[in-house]
């Protein structure tokens, strides 16, 4: 007679197992939560780094905008030997943020749309700076702009 063969496993060779799935689960499940932790801090380091941004660019556009508006800037800038008003800090409201503005005078011309010459250009160039000193954190902006004036040219003279 035949012996019908036992296909039962056999129990000791799966012993541990189970203990290998199991850990290579929690192996998984580890890196899973590390990578996820370690996006996350780069996510909150690239927002406050935005924000820094955005609250030096404010300044500086704050400080663009004082300059501009002060004619005292301008005449200073037209008066002194190396074109420059003196550096001015505008106050702002949010503590450990600091504005300086400046004024260049670049140079004078004709008006656009008179080409008579009665009129002068007086053009100009503001250097805003925003900065948080603690953070080592500055925006500068450089806008130009000009004035028409009607009085007569110093090249005239």
């Amino acid at each position: 007679m035949s012996q019908i063969p036992n296909h039962r496993p056999n129990r000791q060779r799966q012993k541990g197992v189970v203990l290998v799935v199991c850990l290579l689960v929690i192996v998984v499940v580890t890196l899973i939560a590390a990578t996820s932790t370690k996006t996350s801090s780069f996510e909150e380091k690239m927002a406050a780094n935005a924000q820094t941004y955005n609250r030096t660019f404010q300044a500086a556009e704050s400080a663009v905008e004082f300059a501009i508006n002060e004619d005292q800037m301008m005449f200073d800038a037209i008066d002194n030997s190396n074109n420059l008003s003196s550096s001015v800090t505008v106050s702002m409201s949010t503590s450990g943020v600091t504005a300086t503005a400046q004024t260049e005078f670049v140079g004078e011309g004709i008006a656009p749309g008179n080409s008579i010459g009665t009129a002068s250009t007086y053009m100009y160039e503001v250097h805003g700076t925003g900065e948080m000193t603690d953070m080592n954190a500055s925006t500068l902006i450089r806008q130009g702009y000009y004035r028409v004036s009607f009085v007569a040219s110093t090249d005239d003279q």
